[in-house]
């Protein structure tokens, strides 16, 4: 059994490209679902078969329906919170060019 470990993240900061939020979490859960399939390989891949079996057997139509209602939920909000981010960036720039010198 291999000692109970974090993996080590060697990330050199590029000022031109800096690492993105999801992208550091995508890669940190990546690691951890790497170390705990070294460490719990049976357990790994029951979870895996499971996932497997359980993805085959919903309906395509129940998944379908379900991601098209939620994604209908929440397109007002987003866009109405995109729209007033844009409203506020606008007004931002116009009051910074109009200060008097």
């Amino acid at each position: 059994m291999v000692a109970n470990r974090r993996p080590s993240y060697s990330g050199s900061m590029n000022p031109e490209q800096p690492f993105q939020p999801a992208e550091s979490c995508l890669r940190r859960t990546l690691a951890d679902i790497k170390s705990f399939a070294q460490r719990e390989p049976g357990q790994a891949v029951a979870a895996a078969l499971g996932a497997g079996l359980l993805i085959n057997m919903l309906p395509t139509r129940w998944v379908a329906g379900t991601a098209a209602v939620v994604g209908a939920l929440l397109v007002r909000p987003v866009l109405l919170s995109l729209g007033v981010t844009k409203v506020m960036e606008l007004c931002c720039q116009k009051s910074s060019t109009q200060l008097p010198s």
